[in-house]
C-alpha cells in the first residue's frame, strides 16, 4: 500500500469515527418497532373491541335465548293445565265417567296441540273387578280387551293375578291399539313415577321411547296426573294411596310440542335449542338415549361440534316434577353470531395508521440517513482540503488536540513541523495559478510520501503545510531527521507544464511537551521557528529555542510602541534631495519617513516598515506621509516635486485615491508636483486594477516612477504595461559602476530603453564624484544619493543648496 493510501485510511478512520451506521437493520429499527407496536395494539385494540362485540351478542342471545325458554314453558305448562283440567272431570262427576264423554272431553280439550299423542284414563281396579272392566271394555267396542302386561323385550302377554291392576281403560287411540289393556304397573319405570304422582298429588313425567308413533317420533314424556276419589281425603301418603281412584295419563311428543309452541309464538331462527331429558337413571326408560330429545334446527357437524365444546347457554324447562335441560347456540351465520365487524373495523384501521406511521417513519429514517450522509460528506469536506487531498486545518488541530491529550495522560512525546514554500508565488503569478495548484498536489504527494502512517499531514492554506509526528524513540532526532528529508525531498525539480521549477521549503519545528502542551503555544513556537527559518535564508529548517520567544516579544513590543506612535504622531518625515545631472538643479525632494522613539531615539525606516506593513499599520501611517509631504512641499519653489514611495499593502486600500486626491486638495499643491514611487513587486498582482489606479492618478497629473528597477524580476512588460514617467535605478548598481563596465552597460541599456519610452532616469545610491560622472556620462537625466544630499528634517531643508555643485564646491 502507498503512503498516500495509509494516509487516506488514516483520514478515514478519523470519519469512520463519526460514521453513522448504515446498515438497513438500524436505518428502519424505528419503522419496525413502530410497525411491531402499532400491529400489537391494533390487535389488541380489535381483540377488545370484538370481546365487547362479543359480549354484547352474547347478552343479547341470552335474552333471547331466555325468553324462547320462557315461552316454551309457557307452552308445557298450558299442556299440562289441560291434563289438570282433565282429571277435574273425573273428580267432580257424580257419575262414572263414559267412554264417549272422555272421548269427547279429551278431543275437544287437546285439539290444535299436535304435541300430545294420545290421553288414557288408567283406573284402579281390583282383582276381583278384572273381568268385569275387561268386559264393559269390549262391550265399549274395544275389541279383545285384556289387562296385559309389557315384558322387558317390549311384548304384551295377559296381565297374570294381582291385588289391583292400573290398566288404560280410556284413551283417545283408536279402539283397535294395543296400548287399551297396558298395565302400568308391570313395568317397573312406569309405575315409579306413577307413584311419585300419587304420593306427592302432583303431575308426575318421565321421558320414554314412543313405540307406537304415527308421526315417526320416538322421543316422548308420559305425564301422570294423580285421581282420587270425590270427597276424599289427601292429606297423608296414606289417605292419597288409599283414596287414589287413578291416572289420567298423557303422551306427549315433545320434539313436536316443543316445535309447535315455537312456531306458535314465531321464535327466532337465529339460535339452535337442544332439550335434553332428566339425569335419572332411575327413571330412564329403555328408549333413554343421550341425544336431545328436541333440537330446534337439523343437526350439522358444525352445531354438534358447537354443543360438545363451544359456549353455551344453558336453562331448564319443568315438566312435571322433572326438569329438562336446555341449551342454546347462537346459529351459524344468524344475526345473534359475533361478526366482528366493529373489531374487523377497528384492526383494519389500526394497521392503516400503523402502515402510515410506519411508512412515514421509514422514509423519515432513510431522509435522516440520506442528511447524515450529507452531514458525513460535509464534515469530510469540512475537514478535507479539495485540492490536494490532504486533511486541512480543521482536522489538523482536532488531531493535535488528540496528540495533546495524549500526551498528558500517558506522558507521551510528538513534534509539529510548519512548512511553507519558498517562492511558491513566483511560481503562482508567473506560470499561473493552475500550475500552482499542480505543484501544491506534487508537493502533498512527495511529503507523503516521506511519512510513516502513524504521522498526521495536513494543509493549513495556501502553501502552509503542517505534520504531527509522535511515537519515535528519540522524538527530537526524529524531527530533525524528518525536516532535513523534506528539505532536500522539496528542493528537488517538479516538471509543470513543461516547466522545470524549483522551490524549497522552510520549515519549523516545535515538541511537546519540552515545547509546552498547549495547543496554541506549540503552533505559536512553530510558527515562530518558521519565520526564522524563512529570515535565514529560506530552505532550511529550524528547531525552536526560548530566544525566539524572546524575540518575539521584542517585536510584540516594538509592534505596540508603533501603534502608540502613530496615535501620538511621533513621526518625522525627512526630505532627500535628487538633482539634473546635467544642470545640476535642484529638481525634487523624496519624503522618507523617521520614528522618533521618546526613549530609544531616532529609529530608521528599515527596522519599523516591514512591521508596520505586516501588520497593517503602514495604511495610516502612509496616508499621514502622503498628506505631510503635500503640505510641506506646499513652500518649495514651484519647480520642485516630491516623491512619496507606496507600499504594496496601500495598493490594496481601495480608498488609496481618495487619499491622494484629498491631500492634495487640501494642501493646494498641484498634481503635477507629486511623484508616487512604486516597486515591481505591485504590479506583480491585482495587474488590472493596478493599471486603472495608476491611469486614474495620470489623468489627474500625478506622475509615476518604477523604484529599484534592476531588481527583482525587472520585467520589461511593466515598463510598456503600466504609465511610468521615470525609472529609479537601484543603488547596487552604484557600487561597481566606477570598478567595471557590466554595471555600465546595464545603467547604458536602461537609459536607452527609457528614453525610447519617452521616460526619464533617475539613478540612486551615488555616493562618489566618479559615479556622479559616470552616470553623466551614460545619459543619467537625475541623481539622488549621500553625495548629494542626505535626508533632513523639513526644517533643515532650506539651509541646502538649490544646486549640487554648490554642495560639491563646499565638500
Amino acid at each position: 500500500m502507498s503512503d498516500r493510501n495509509l494516509d487516506d485510511q488514516r483520514r478515514g478512520d478519523m470519519v469512520d469515527r463519526r460514521r453513522i451506521s448504515g446498515s438497513w437493520s438500524l436505518l428502519f429499527r424505528p419503522a419496525l418497532v413502530a410497525g411491531c407496536i402499532g400491529l400489537l395494539l391494533s390487535m389488541a385494540a380489535a381483540y377488545a373491541v370484538g370481546r365487547w362485540e362479543q359480549r354484547v351478542t352474547w347478552v343479547e342471545f341470552e335474552g333471547v335465548a331466555a325468553t324462547q325458554l320462557i315461552e316454551m314453558q309457557n307452552g308445557i305448562n298450558e299442556y299440562l293445565s289441560r291434563l289438570v283440567t282433565l282429571r277435574t272431570l273425573f273428580e267432580s262427576a257424580n257419575e262414572d265417567v263414559t267412554r264417549s264423554e272422555f272421548e269427547v272431553f279429551g278431543g275437544r280439550l287437546f285439539e290444535d296441540h299436535p304435541g300430545i299423542l294420545r290421553v288414557g284414563w288408567v283406573p284402579k281396579i281390583y282383582w276381583k273387578e278384572r273381568a268385569e272392566y275387561e268386559a264393559a271394555a269390549v262391550s265399549d267396542g274395544v275389541p279383545g280387551y285384556r289387562i296385559k302386561s309389557l315384558a322387558t323385550d317390549g311384548a304384551l302377554s295377559p296381565a297374570p293375578e294381582s291385588s289391583v291392576y292400573f290398566p288404560v281403560f280410556f284413551s283417545t287411540e283408536a279402539k283397535t291399539s294395543p296400548v287399551y289393556g297396558l298395565d302400568y304397573s308391570t313395568e317397573p319405570i312406569r309405575w315409579a313415577t306413577l307413584e311419585r304422582a300419587r304420593d306427592n298429588d302432583a303431575v308426575a313425567v318421565m321421558p320414554t321411547r314412543l313405540f307406537h308413533d304415527a308421526k315417526g317420533s320416538t322421543h316422548g314424556v308420559l305425564v301422570s296426573v294423580p285421581v282420587y276419589v270425590k270427597g276424599t281425603s289427601r292429606t297423608t301418603i296414606a289417605d292419597r294411596r288409599r283414596n287414589l281412584a287413578g291416572y289420567v295419563v298423557g303422551i306427549f311428543d315433545l320434539a313436536h310440542l316443543l316445535q309447535s309452541v315455537r312456531t306458535a309464538t314465531a321464535a327466532s331462527s337465529a339460535i339452535v335449542i337442544h332439550a335434553y331429558p332428566p339425569d335419572l337413571e332411575t327413571n330412564a326408560g329403555p328408549g333413554h338415549q343421550p341425544a336431545p330429545d328436541y333440537s330446534s334446527a337439523p343437526a350439522t357437524v358444525q352445531t354438534v361440534r358447537a354443543f360438545a365444546k363451544g359456549p353455551k347457554w344453558s336453562g331448564l324447562l319443568r315438566i312435571g316434577d322433572a326438569n329438562w335441560h336446555v341449551q342454546a347456540i347462537p346459529a351459524a351465520g344468524g344475526r345473534l353470531t359475533a361478526r366482528y365487524d366493529r373489531a374487523l373495523t377497528v384492526l383494519t384501521a389500526g394497521i392503516a395508521i400503523t402502515a402510515f406511521l410506519a411508512v412515514y417513519l421509514g422514509l423519515a429514517s432513510r431522509n435522516s440517513r440520506q442528511l447524515a450522509l450529507a452531514n458525513r460528506r460535509v464534515l469530510e469536506l469540512a475537514q478535507t482540503d479539495i485540492l490536494t487531498g490532504l486533511p486541512n486545518r480543521a482536522f489538523f488541530l482536532e488531531q493535535l488536540r488528540d496528540a495533546g491529550l495524549y500526551e498528558r495522560q500517558d506522558r507521551g512525546v510528538f513534534s509539529i513541523l510548519m512548512l511553507d514554500l519558498d517562492r511558491f508565488k513566483n511560481v503562482n503569478d508567473s506560470l499561473g495559478h493552475a500550475a500552482g495548484d499542480a505543484l501544491l498536489r506534487q508537493v502533498a504527494l512527495r511529503l507523503n510520501s516521506a511519512l510513516r502512517g502513524t504521522d498526521v499531514l495536513a494543509r493549513l492554506g495556501g502553501d502552509e503545510f503542517a505534520i504531527i509526528q509522535a511515537g519515535c524513540h528519540d522524538q527530537r532526532a526524529s524531527s530533525i531527521d524528518l525536516a532535513s528529508r523534506i528539505s532536500k525531498l522539496i528542493a528537488e525539480p517538479f516538471q509543470l507544464q513543461g516547466h522545470r521549477v524549483e522551490i524549497g521549503t522552510s520549515i519549523g519545528v516545535a515538541l511537546a511537551p519540552e515545547h509546552g502542551s498547549d495547543q496554541e503555544q506549540l503552533l505559536k513556537k512553530a510558527d515562530l521557528a518558521l519565520y526564522r527559518s524563512k529570515s535565514a535564508g529560506r530552505n532550511c529548517f529550524t528547531l525552536y529555542d526560548e530566544a525566539m520567544s524572546a524575540e518575539l516579544e521584542a517585536r510584540n513590543t516594538l509592534e505596540g510602541d508603533l501603534r502608540d506612535a502613530i496615535a501620538r504622531c511621533q513621526f518625522e518625515v525627512h526630505y532627500q534631495p535628487y538633482f539634473d545631472v546635467q544642470t545640476g538643479r535642484r529638481r525634487g525632494e523624496e519624503a522618507l519617513v523617521r520614528w522618533r522613539h521618546p526613549t530609544r531615539g531616532l529609529i530608521p525606516p528599515d527596522l519599523f516598515i516591514p512591521l508596520a506593513e505586516e501588520t497593517g499599520l503602514i495604511v495610516p501611517l502612509g496616508e499621514w506621509i502622503i498628506r505631510q509631504a503635500c503640505d510641506n512641499a506646499i513652500s518649495w519653489p514651484a519647480d520642485t516635486t516630491v516623491s512619496v514611495n507606496l507600499s504594496p499593502v496601500q495598493f490594496k486600500q481601495a480608498e488609496l485615491f481618495d487619499i491622494i486626491e484629498s491631500a492634495l486638495r487640501k494642501s493646494g499643491l498641484p498634481p503635477e508636483r507629486l511623484e508616487i514611487e512604486i516597486t515591481e513587486s505591485v504590479l506583480l498582482e491585482r495587474a488590472v486594477e493596478n493599471h486603472a489606479f495608476m491611469e486614474r492618478l495620470k489623468s489627474i497629473g500625478v506622475s509615476l516612477a518604477l523604484d529599484d528597477f534592476g531588481t527583482g524580476y525587472s520585467s520589461l512588460s511593466c515598463l510598456t504595461a503600466f504609465p511610468f514617467d521615470k525609472i529609479k535605478i537601484d543603488k547596487s548598481f552604484m557600487g561597481s559602476l566606477s570598478r567595471g563596465h557590466k554595471s555600465s552597460a546595464i545603467i547604458s541599456s536602461i537609459v536607452t530603453l527609457a528614453r525610447g519610452l519617452n521616460m526619464s532616469v533617475t539613478a540612486e545610491g551615488v555616493e562618489t564624484r566618479e559615479q556622479l560622472e559616470g552616470l553623466r556620462t551614460l545619459g543619467v537625466n537625475f541623481a539622488q544619493g549621500y553625495l548629494l544630499g542626505r535626508p533632513v528634517p523639513i526644517d533643515e531643508l532650506n539651509d541646502q543648496p538649490q544646486s549640487y555643485r554648490s554642495r560639491l564646491d563646499a565638500a
